[in-house]
């Protein structure tokens, strides 16, 4: 068996590195797509949730400027007095018809 030369020539080791770079640059190649492949789906639903949320955030808005903005409200900050909503029909699930 013809055992390995210890020493290489500038040729060789120059083909050798090359080779090493192109593995590194296919590697990061896959890798990026790897994260592409899981970043840009993640990206649209947190995008889409912070859509929703900031939607949520308008409405909760506007409901507590109607509930500002009610005669029952400014008396009931007025005179420290909770008032209870739906106060003024209460039905039982007893009484209830179908």
């Amino acid at each position: 068996m013809k055992s390995q030369p210890d020493f290489h020539t500038r040729e060789e080791i120059d083909h050798l590195v090359e080779g090493i770079y192109r593995a590194l640059e296919t590697t990061e190649e896959r890798l990026d797509g790897r994260c592409d492949d899981l970043y840009f789906p993640m990206d649209l639903s947190i995008s889409a949730l912070t859509s929703k949320v900031e939607a949520i955030q308008g409405e909760l808005v506007e409901i507590q400027s109607y509930i500002a903005r009610r005669p029952e409200a400014a008396l009931s900050i007025d005179r420290r007095n909770n008032i209870l909503t739906g106060i003024h029909h209460r039905t039982s699930v007893d009484n209830a018809t179908n």
